[in-house]
């Protein structure tokens, strides 16, 4: 089921009790999770226009960042397959950042909050 976070940025246990990832979800981003988490998590579900009997009915739309477990999931995985980032690492980089916004911030050049050396890394994974 789609949430979206309507409130400040919260922080959500991503995948199996014994291989837990955490991840930031802004305001404003739609997550998928299962029901009961999403509303645990105080989070909003994420409407759309459509029909209420004859009439056609219209939801203000919100321009969002949808992230998925999987995408979160699988760049973890790929940060933890660089050599020199650790599972630790992989994991506050991944709780922090979408791959996206870690490759808009790294093609702007701005300054990741990492030690040089992980900070060098990234940028050649994600800098091309």
């Amino acid at each position: 089921m789609e949430f979206i976070n309507k409130g400040s940025p919260i922080k959500i246990r991503i995948g199996e009790l014994k291989g837990c990832h955490w991840a930031t979800i802004n305001k404003g981003q739609v997550v998928d999770l299962p029901r009961e988490s999403g509303i645990s998590y105080g989070f909003s579900v994420k409407t759309t226009e459509g029909e209420l009997g004859n009439i056609k009915v219209e939801t203000k739309q919100i321009e969002t960042v949808r992230v998925t477990r999987e995408s979160i999931l699988n760049f973890y995985d790929e940060l933890k397959a660089i050599k020199g980032i650790g599972k630790k690492t992989a994991e506050d980089i991944a709780a922090m950042y979408t791959r996206e916004k870690l490759t808009d911030m790294i093609k702007s050049g701005a300054k990741i909050p990492v030690r040089d050396d992980i900070e060098k890394l990234l940028r050649e994974k994600y800098g091309r």
